[in-house]
Parts: C-alpha cells; sequence; structure tokens
C-alpha cells in the first residue's frame, strides 16, 4: 500500500506543481507594463529675413545702359514674397535675392516654391530647392526673373513667390 500511497501522493504532488507553474505563466503573460517618459519634439520655424532687387528703382537696368524698368520686392509673411515689376518690356530681366533665417530646433530643406506669376514672366529659383539650412543659420539665395517676348509693354506686373521649408528628413527630394 505504501508504494500505491507515494504513488497518488507524486501524482498529486506533479499535478500541483503543473498548476501552480501554469499560474505562474498566465500572470506573467498577462501582466501590464507601464512606462513613463518625456519627450521633447523640435521646432521648424523658417523665416524670409530680407529680399533685395537687382534693379530698385533709379538704377540702370541690369545688362542695359538705361533706367527704364524697375522691380519692388517685399516680404508679406515670413515665407511669402511680394515682386512688382514696374514700367516692364519684353526681354526686361532682373534677379532678386532673399535670405532665409532658420529660428528653429532642427534642421530644413527647401522642399518647393510657389510662383503666381502670370504667363508672361519666367521665374527660375530652383538651384534652392534641397538645400538644407542648420538651426541658428542663414541661406542666401537669388532667383532670375525674365519678361518672355509677350510681355506688355510698359506694363506693371505683381505677382508672390512662397517658399515651403521642412524638416530635414521629410524632404521627398
Amino acid at each position: 500500500m505504501t508504494a500505491k500511497i507515494r504513488r497518488m501522493a507524486t501524482l498529486f504532488f506533479t499535478i500541483t506543481l503543473i498548476c501552480l507553474m501554469m499560474g505562474t505563466a498566465f500572470a506573467l503573460w498577462s501582466k501590464t507594463l507601464t512606462i513613463q517618459g518625456t519627450v521633447d519634439t523640435g521646432v521648424v520655424d523658417v523665416e524670409v529675413i530680407s529680399v533685395s532687387s537687382d534693379d530698385p528703382p533709379g538704377a540702370i537696368d541690369p545688362g542695359k545702359d538705361k533706367d527704364v524698368g524697375c522691380t519692388y520686392v517685399s516680404l508679406i509673411d515670413s515665407q511669402t514674397i511680394n515682386v512688382t515689376i514696374v514700367n516692364a518690356y519684353p526681354c526686361y530681366y532682373v534677379y532678386v535675392h532673399f535670405s532665409v533665417h532658420n529660428n528653429g530646433t532642427i534642421p530644413v530643406i527647401l522642399q518647393d516654391i510657389i510662383v503666381t506669376a502670370p504667363p508672361e514672366i519666367t521665374v527660375n529659383a530652383w538651384d534652392s530647392i534641397g538645400e538644407q539650412i542648420d538651426p541658428c543659420e542663414n541661406a542666401d539665395n537669388s532667383m532670375y526673373i525674365h519678361l518672355e517676348q509677350d510681355a506688355t509693354q510698359n506694363a506693371t506686373y505683381t505677382f508672390t513667390v512662397q517658399f515651403h521649408y521642412v524638416q530635414w528628413n521629410e524632404a521627398g527630394i
């Protein structure tokens, strides 16, 4: 009988041990882990800080020997400039210079330039696309503006140029 009692006791102990291990495993699987922390994100803050033209009022037209037309440039907001060409004529051209400052905490890249010029005007500023500006740094750029042959003489043309900057790792360039 002792052997039978031993087997029963061993079986009871084994079943109890298996149940205890299964309960422990289930308790560990259903445990909730809570992690607390703080995440600081960067800031994208870019602004055009200055704009100028190669042909302000009173200056000789670029590449010419007379003062006929002139180009006014001004800031509309931190990423948009206004360009007004007065007394325009076909084949008039001018360079507009702009400086941009990265006030943010992460590098930025110029992803796109949106120009609202009429079809008589060609604006070329694409050399600046893809240029990275690090935090607290400036970038100086230029754009070439050309009045095509079908431009009206003695006309005034006004249009805007908007710069779209994104953080360096989001640029799809």
